[in-house]
């Protein structure tokens, strides 16, 4: 077992669980779980195969048989493992996205059924894929509404707003807008744009931005 400070992997974990629930008599599933928190689902899903196996009867088994059952045994559990790391690495994968213009193109033949879905004008779109919009200016809804319409997670889309995400020379990133056209705010592009209208308007100004909403920014609708 490795010293306190040390690396410690799952296996030897989920071992020392199983050791220690044997010598004392009880489940340590609690306790492990408040000493290890980082393995709590790979804990809790031995622990169920640890309470299925305790209830099935024992039986005397050849040398033989009780090599094959702990083969199984721990076939299982391995599995379950590789089910659990393949799930943790897909979900930290960076979901593809190459630009607002780029994903409206090709998933809409009509640019008008977007603007209208989301409630946004086709040239704050345009603002908003170019990074010209102050990020913490933006409304929470419309950045949900953004990555709904286009069936992205809200991270996603968030992170390409913020500037943050590598994209094509096409596109520019938040601190590569043109200096030219500088920065403005959502509500300052929202109050130019023509082609709101007063209702809508009225509907954005009553919307936390994501500076004010008090969430974290990359949490929330479409993930």
């Amino acid at each position: 077992m490795n010293n306190k400070g040390d690396a410690i992997k799952v296996d030897d974990v989920l071992d020392l669980y199983l050791m220690s629930s044997e010598e004392t008599g009880t489940d340590t599933l609690t306790e492990m779980i408040e000493r290890f928190p980082q393995y709590e689902d790979e804990l809790r899903e031995i622990a169920a195969f640890k309470k299925i196996d305790d209830l099935i009867p024992d039986r005397e088994y050849t040398d033989e048989e009780e090599q094959v059952v702990n083969a199984r045994a721990v076939s299982i559990v391995q599995n379950l493992l590789y089910q659990k790391r393949q799930e943790n690495a897909s979900a930290k994968k960076v979901e593809a996205f190459s630009g607002l213009r780029d994903e409206i193109e090709s998933q809409y033949s009509n640019p008008d059924d977007f603007y209208q879905k989301v409630g946004l004008s086709e040239g704050i779109i345009w603002a908003l894929d170019a990074c010209q919009v102050i990020f913490q200016t933006i409304p929470r809804k419309a950045i949900e509404n953004i990555a709904n319409a286009l069936g992205k997670l809200f991270s996603t889309v968030a992170t390409y707003l913020r500037g943050e995400m590598q994209m094509a020379s096409s596109h520019c990133k938040a601190e590569q807008a043109p200096e030219s056209a500088g920065k403005c705010t959502f509500s300052e592009l929202m109050e130019m744009d023509d082609d709101l209208t007063e209702e809508q308007k009225a509907y954005w100004r009553a919307q936390p931005t994501i500076e004010t909403d008090g969430a974290v920014w990359g949490e929330g609708g479409g993930e």
